[in-house]
């Protein structure tokens, strides 16, 4: 029998008891019910044949005619009384005692009736009256259901005390027995479950501590030895996948080692011949300048600015592989002054130039500096960039803390960009500006993308054609202190 089987059997089986127990219970009731009523009734006979006692020697005594219809009704009572017990009768002995005490009860009606003949007025002058031998053997006649009457009371209040004993026994083994049903079918069950709990919870342990997955056996063939045999199943195919899973790890790992080897070659082997023929162009054009006509000096500095170019190139793309590589150091710093020092590196860059730069005092978060001051460097470095034809050039820096993060956000006055094209900002080598507009390889804003994924953040961009930009980043950190956003900073000129 399976669990769900037995489980069904030990729901039902208390029903079933209870229909049992209150099926018993109700006949046995009607049964003790039936012997209350006798034990009323012959202590009614008593007390009826006590008053039909007293009546008659009332009537000898005094020959009254005013007892004889409280005689008459005495005796309808009793019979009714007599009937009443005998249709309850079904003990042998009892039903011969109530035949008796019947006839008896009819011998006391005609000596009733035999001694109301003789209560007439009119006789009252006959001597000697016979009244007095009538209501003897009317007295005598009495005087043997009295006995047998309390005989009746003892053994019907014995029989309903006996029975209602018995009554509650056989519901008390009713009860007993359930429960015994309920704790044989119950016991075994719920071993059952609690083993298979037990090896179950085990073998899991086993297996999501890095062991090797067992079979986990459970005999049967109910739903437990079914989840046995699907769990082994299941196991065995995350095994399967965990092999896998480590072979594409390796696999992923040799390449990753053979891009590293690549990028080294690149690195090292791409750079000198680039190297080379930009030193031998400056050379040709030192040498033979004067030999040279405006194309030809025009067409060495085209080879010389694409030789710098792929060299640029070579270091942004080993830029970007050194990004993904990077151990996050996390530490808590001065973000403010990370800025200024970024800020003061690209100097350069803006040289002769009217740059507005605001800046507020920015909040710290945890992070790693490295890679936050490479974030800065290529969102700044754009910003020039991009504002080149602005004068003057506004480059403002704010930051404001969210739920869970700190947001920084820096906007600038420059060339925007179409908002229908954002989603390729931050896609490796993908540029929404010509080269002939404004220099640069496409990998900037891919490496600030890989930093910030690294930090488990997010970047976002927003703009508008010739209306500016705007480059977001947010780095998580802990719930901030107000419910409400706070904004950051009393700006300042640089």
């Amino acid at each position: 029998m399976d669990i769900k089987a037995k489980l069904k059997l030990i729901g039902l089986l208390p029903l079933i008891m209870a229909v049992l127990f209150g099926l018993t219970f109700y006949r046995g009731q009607d049964r003790l019910d039936v012997l209350r009523d006798s034990t009323l009734l012959a202590a009614e006979m008593l007390d009826e044949l006590r008053q039909l006692e007293v009546l008659s020697r009332h009537i000898v005594e005094t020959r009254a005619n005013g007892g004889r219809r409280a005689g008459y009704q005495l005796l309808e009572d009793l019979d009714s009384q007599m009937l009443a017990l005998q249709s309850a009768a079904r003990e042998p002995n009892l039903v011969g005692m109530l035949d008796e005490m019947a006839g008896r009860l009819l011998l006391t009606r005609i000596h009733f009736m035999n001694l109301d003949g003789l209560s007439v007025p009119a006789l009252g002058q006959l001597e000697p009256p016979p009244s007095w031998e009538v209501a003897e053997r009317l007295r005598r006649s009495i005087a043997v259901l009295q006995p047998m009457a309390r005989r009746l009371f003892r053994d019907s209040d014995a029989a309903a005390l006996a029975y209602g004993r018995q009554l509650w026994m056989v519901e008390f083994w009713l009860l007993a027995a359930t429960a015994l049903l309920v704790m044989l079918l119950t016991y075994p069950t719920l071993r059952r479950v609690a083993t298979a709990i037990q090896s179950l919870s085990r073998e899991t342990r086993h297996v999501g501590e890095g062991g090797h997955p067992r079979d986990l056996v459970l005999s049967g063939e109910d739903e437990f030895a079914q989840l046995a045999r699907d769990f082994n199943h299941m196991a065995h195919r995350l095994a399967d996948a965990e092999q896998a899973r480590e072979r594409r790890a390796r696999d992923l790992e040799e390449a990753v080692k053979d891009l590293e080897n690549f990028s080294y070659s690149v690195s090292h082997d791409l750079r000198a011949p680039l190297r080379a023929i930009d030193g031998f162009i400056g050379i040709l054009e030192e040498d033979y300048a004067a030999s040279l006509d405006d194309e030809g000096r025009r067409l060495f500095g085209v080879v010389s600015a694409n030789a710098k170019k792929m060299e640029q190139l070579i270091d942004d793309i080993l830029a970007l592989s050194r990004a993904g590589r990077l151990e996050l150091d996390r530490i808590d710093f001065d973000m403010g002054r990370l800025v200024e020092e970024v800020w003061e590196d690209l100097s350069a860059q803006r040289a002769g130039r009217a740059v507005r730069f605001l800046c507020p005092r920015l909040p710290n978060v945890a992070c790693d500096p490295r890679a936050i001051r490479q974030v800065w460097q290529n969102l700044l470095a754009n910003a020039i960039k991009f504002t080149r034809g602005q004068d003057p050039a506004m480059i403002e820096v704010r930051a404001e803390r969210r739920p869970g993060m700190v947001c920084y956000r820096l906007s600038d006055n420059g060339a925007g960009f179409d908002p229908a094209y954002s989603n390729k900002l931050f896609g490796l080598f993908l540029r929404l500006h010509g080269i002939d507009e404004f220099e640069g390889t496409g990998v900037g804003l891919a490496i600030v993308k890989r930093f910030i994924d690294k930090h488990q953040g997010r970047v976002e961009a927003t703009g508008a054609t010739g209306a500016g930009a705007t480059f977001s980043f947010c780095l998580p950190t802990g719930p901030p202190k107000g419910s409400e956003e706070e904004f950051h900073g009393e700006q300042r000129l640089v």
